[in-house]
């Protein structure tokens, strides 16, 4: 087999073995049919890809506090979003007081797929109207 048609062989394997493994991934961890809902004060915003990550605290009933993780699609797709707010990298910084509205991780961890989010002003930065 010459060196071109070795060349072309496995460009062709590749084409289809390779697609799969780079698929995004997908929000299986998330559970679907469960919203929650928290507020809290924002630590850490971190606006970079492959998805916009928000933390906040929440202090429970009990006093006891519980650190949350957030996340949402990537900066190019919120900075085009149009709505009340413009999305950029200081948005939210740490302190602003939240409420994160999603679908929480199936494992019981403390990170949810945010659906909505609220500042404490009640403007909707993120899914629909106040």
């Amino acid at each position: 087999m010459s060196r071109i048609a070795r060349v072309f062989f496995i460009s062709a394997v590749f084409s289809f073995v390779c697609p799969p493994l780079l698929a995004h991934h997908g929000a299986g961890i998330f559970d679907a049919e469960t919203t929650v809902s928290l507020t809290g004060t924002v630590t850490d915003f971190q606006y970079v890809n492959p998805h916009v990550l928000v933390y906040i605290t929440v202090t429970g009933v009990d006093g006891a506090e519980t650190a949350w993780a957030g996340e949402l699609t990537s900066p190019n797709r919120l900075s085009r979003m149009s709505g009340e707010v413009r999305w950029h990298k200081d948005v939210l910084k740490p302190g602003d007081e939240v409420t994160m509205t999603g679908h929480p991780t199936r494992n019981g961890s403390p990170a949810i797929d945010i659906t909505r989010l609220v500042d404490a002003n009640g403007v909707a930065l993120i899914g629909g109207a106040r």
